[in-house]
């Protein structure tokens, strides 16, 4: 999995909005992330099947406040949910397959329901979390699981953002 590389789509807006303090809004039912997360994935063997997935885990062990225009730590973070998957609908794929086009997460969720029955990503508002994505190398059986699973993570300082249930920033 070394000649993985994967890009990050609109890194250009990312970055301004990682400038003023990315905030994604969170709801019971789920939200979408805007921007959205997209992809390019190079590097995969053509004819090898590869399952795409992300987690966002905490940044930090802070809580946040947004007070005189800015962030800033309010105290020690809250215990985090257990961590959940969300499987790329394409999952499993080739390794053409996901090469041929930018690979969008648009249909993850993000909610602050933690008895969330629909697999939504459940964070806590106020947290400061950091999007992850894990190409998997798809067993005989199309899975993944066992020990000797191939993998790589990337991920990108970017687009990290503060869950919220409403924006604070104005910007």
């Amino acid at each position: 999995m070394e000649g993985v590389k994967v890009f990050l789509h609109e890194a250009e807006l990312w970055s301004k909005f990682d400038e003023v303090g990315t905030e994604m809004i969170i709801t019971k039912a789920g939200r979408r992330m805007f921007p959205g997360y997209k992809v390019k994935v190079t590097g995969l063997n053509p004819k090898t099947k590869y399952i795409l997935l992300m987690d966002v885990v905490p940044a930090d062990d802070h809580r946040y406040k947004f007070a005189d225009n800015k962030w800033s730590v309010s105290g020690k973070a809250e215990p985090a949910m257990p961590g959940r998957l969300y499987v790329h609908p394409d999952s499993p794929a080739t390794g053409v397959h996901w090469s041929r086009q930018l690979v969008s997460f648009q249909k993850l969720k993000l909610t602050n329901n933690h008895l969330d029955p629909f697999g939504h990503i459940i964070l806590n508002s106020m947290h400061k979390y950091q999007p992850r994505l894990h190409v998997v190398k798809a067993d005989e059986n199309n899975g993944f699981g066992s020990k000797n699973t191939a993998f790589c993570t990337r991920s990108f300082p970017e687009t990290a953002f503060i869950a919220v249930t409403s924006y604070q920033n104005h910007k």
